[in-house]
């Protein structure tokens, strides 16, 4: 179990989870393996144009989904298994899960985004911290190939992260 964590990404139909919702929920282990990979119908929402500009999920793609209610204790099992959890920008898919129930209070987290900020050294005269990347800005520092996957896919954004995690674990005496 040593080294045991999971990376998480999430797609939703907007930026706050008290009023938007999950549309895609993507979880692998820490050698790749998927671990969960679904599209989600989202409760109440019904309309999400400036999310779908984003991340390309239409209402016609989860239409005939199941709810994320029906994945809850398979995603709880899941997520209460890891040690670690791993993703880019974390808190913002930890927010939209927990805000259904799911969650794990013990695990370390582990946010590539504000780890990477520093590596890129971005500096913000307004926030007084390093600049907040985008994913595709630190994979592609990374070198890393997309292949096939498209990013703002939660499964390709998992496979990303775990490759930048991965590479700033390697690179850590650098910085």
């Amino acid at each position: 179990m040593d080294n045991r964590y999971i990376v998480i990404d999430t797609e939703t139909t907007g930026l706050d989870p008290i009023v938007d919702e999950l549309l895609q929920v993507s979880i692998i282990d820490n050698n790749g393996n998927t671990l969960f990979d679904e599209f989600v119908k989202p409760l109440l929402t019904t309309r999400w144009d400036e999310a779908m500009a984003v991340n390309g999920i239409t209402p016609e793609m989860v239409s005939n989904k199941p709810s994320i209610l029906e994945f809850k204790q398979e995603l709880i099992n899941i997520i209460n298994s890891a040690d670690k959890i791993v993703g880019y920008n974390t808190q913002f898919d930890l927010d939209f899960l927990s805000s259904v129930g799911i969650e794990n209070k013990k695990a370390e987290v582990v946010d590539v985004m504000l780890d990477f900020a520093e590596v890129y050294g971005e500096w913000s005269e307004n926030y007084g911290c390093y600049k907040w990347q985008k994913l595709t800005t630190c994979a592609d520092y990374y070198n890393y190939d997309w292949g096939e996957d498209n990013a703002h896919n939660s499964l390709s954004d998992c496979r990303a992260t775990l490759f930048c995690y991965q590479q700033l674990q390697e690179n850590k005496e650098e910085y």
